[in-house]
């Protein structure tokens, strides 16, 4: 019997650009949405050699949006990040929020101690904004050495963001001190007025407070997270090099259908919320383009299924153990594998201005089945994507 051939797909190896080519970006251009090209050569030969034993192998990847709570949720959740990202941006709306540095390095040493023996997964730790922070805060987090950014909530707009800015001109002092600093704002873009359509929300925002302060602060860094529409992507590209976007597996994979198919489905309910397709797909085209501007940033948000399951559900999903199968079958179905490991491993790091992680990781083009729920002390979570079944099966142990 014939042995199945073995396919290995490398990314094509990338220099790490300058600071100054970093910002030497292409022209602005808008993005619109039109009827799918014909399939790229690239597309034709995958779908070829589709039946074959397939293998990518990347530079280990980092997420650049995380929640991770607190308590055994932590204990539960964090080896699945731990097991296949290298670094994670850690969100700051606890319960009280994080809003200090002192309780910044707190929580930083709470998650060392959930780590799974041997881990050698990095915190990366974050400061969450209300109108009362000081200039003098932003200074500690950046002698810290621990605290790599500061988290926008508007008040009231998600999870535990009911003690965020209700001005962005109160945070003036702060976010000009954060220039100085080189500290990276980021950025929740949803208005929270009751008079917007939920599904606007997010231009909205890009209108009213973004646009204005990259006007005024051009030289702040900001990254706007899990972006939603057509409207963020052409923002981000006809922004210069200091502003770009994180982008999660349920904004590239899902519109808003998926919260009515079959009935009503809290475990799609996330905020910002899942928009038309449309949308969707002008995310799709921006990620796969290959553009620095964008990089994984799961947002993956864990809830106990009863609370995503009652009257008044809790809006996030929990993606750790399955998004890097998700964004490798998104970007194998866009012909653009070879684009995988510039969102997952460099761009981000590139932004922040810290090195690649040096490890690799394997994916292996072998078919695995969700989990239905993954069970805890006090109860359950319900994975995205839940019992189905993935093409991309990620190694467990990264490759030296």
């Amino acid at each position: 019997m014939q042995a199945a051939a073995t396919t290995t797909v490398r990314a094509h190896p990338q220099t790490k650009p300058s600071s100054a080519s970093f910002l030497r970006l292409s022209p602005p251009r808008r993005v619109s949405f039109c009827a799918s090209p014909s399939p790229s050569l690239r597309a034709i030969a995958m779908a070829a050699t589709s039946q074959q034993q397939q293998q990518l192998i990347i530079t280990r990847p980092d997420d650049w949006h995380l929640h991770v709570r607190e308590g055994e949720v932590l204990e539960a959740v964090l080896p699945h990040s731990a097991r296949h990202f290298g670094r994670a941006i850690i969100m700051p709306n606890l319960k009280p929020p994080v809003t200090t540095t002192a309780r910044a390095v707190e929580y930083r040493e709470e998650i060392m101690r959930a780590l799974p023996p041997g881990s050698s997964f990095v915190p990366l730790m974050t400061l969450y904004l209300t109108d009362n922070t000081s200039p003098e805060e932003i200074k500690l987090a950046r002698k810290s050495g621990v605290v790599f950014a500061v988290k926008l909530y508007p008040a009231g707009a998600t999870t535990n963001s009911q003690d965020g800015v209700t001005d962005v001109e109160k945070c003036l002092p702060v976010l000009e001190e954060m220039v100085r600093q080189e500290m990276p704002l980021l950025v929740h873009g949803e208005v929270t007025d009751p008079h917007v359509d939920t599904f606007d929300r997010e231009k909205v925002f890009i209108d009213r407070i973004l646009a204005p302060l990259v006007q005024k602060l051009p030289q702040l860094k900001i990254v706007m997270e899990h972006i939603t529409t057509m409207d963020a992507v052409n923002f981000i590209e006809s922004c210069e090099g200091h502003v770009a976007a994180t982008v999660t597996p349920q904004h590239l994979l899902l519109n808003r259908n998926a919260l009515f198919q079959g009935g009503l489905q809290p475990h799609s309910y996330c905020l910002p919320i899942l928009k038309r397709e449309t949308h969707r797909q002008a995310i799709l085209s921006a990620v796969t383009s290959g553009s620095r501007r964008y990089f994984l940033g799961t947002d993956s948000a864990p809830h106990d299924k009863r609370n995503k399951e009652r009257s008044c559900g809790c809006a996030g999903i929990y993606s750790a153990p399955v998004a890097l199968s998700l964004y490798a079958k998104v970007f194998e179905e866009a012909g653009a594998l070879d684009k995988l490991e510039a969102f997952t491993s460099f761009n981000g790091p590139d932004f922040y201005g810290l090195p690649r992680n040096t490890s690799k990781i394997i994916l292996r083009k072998s078919a695995w089945k969700v989990p239905t729920t993954y069970i805890y002390s006090s109860g359950e979570i319900v994975p995205m994507f839940t019992g189905s079944t993935l093409e991309w099966l990620p190694s467990d142990q990264p490759e030296e």
